[in-house]
């Protein structure tokens, strides 16, 4: 099978991970996330993965990407070097009380490329112990992708007046609630019209230094 370049693969890799997350992306979509000039740009992308056998393209349908049988590896074609996903250490993140976020880079981790792929992906250090009940312990690495929102029940990272913290995002009528795993700590139910929330990406993996 042909070898898909390096853009093809990442293409590939986001339509992976969005239909594991329920559906395949648009070609809009995926446009947007990459920052193609425009949709017909991604989807030239596109035909020439279909040329490449990896993906099928059904006519008249917005999110008409199928991936045939046996396509979903993640290292298909890639030599063995290659095959990590190297993501900046950008700094500390608190699964207990929320403390001043730190940004400044750290230095790069290399992710296992068969659970984690795309762009936007990075990791923060783990403090406290609040989401200890999901396994997220003081010192792990939590890795997580960039995004301006977050659904119900996901784990996040939430920025509440420029203090970082590591919670389960809920949602409660017009509140939002940043729930703790962990009984010692509580709840902290937060009002947007009071206070300012942003969503700095959910958590899709943690990482943690055995031994």
């Amino acid at each position: 099978m042909p070898t898909l370049t390096p853009r093809q693969r990442n293409v590939l890799d986001f339509i992976l991970d969005r239909r594991r997350d329920g559906s395949v992306p648009t070609v809009r979509e995926i446009a947007e996330h990459f920052g193609f000039s425009s949709p017909n740009a991604a989807a030239q992308h596109l035909k020439l993965i279909e040329k490449k056998g990896y993906i099928r393209l059904l006519k008249g349908r917005a999110r008409g990407i199928v991936v045939p049988p046996g396509k979903t590896g993640r290292n298909l074609q890639r030599p063995r070097e290659q095959r990590g996903l190297r993501v900046p250490l950008v700094g500390t993140v608190a699964a207990g009380r929320p403390i001043t976020a730190v940004e400044n880079l750290e230095g790069y981790v290399t992710l296992d490329s068969d659970l984690f792929s795309g762009q936007n992906v990075f990791a923060l250090r783990v403090r406290g112990d609040s989401m200890t009940g999901v396994g997220i312990h003081d010192g792990d690495l939590a890795v997580v992708r960039k995004q301006p929102e977050a659904e119900h029940n996901q784990i996040a990272v939430v920025m509440v007046d420029e203090e970082a913290t590591l919670k389960r995002f809920l949602r409660k009528g017009p509140k939002i609630v940043l729930h703790a795993e962990n009984p010692d700590y509580a709840d902290l139910v937060l009002d947007p019209k009071n206070t300012n929330v942003e969503i700095i990406g959910k958590v899709i993996g943690i990482m943690r230094k055995m031994g």
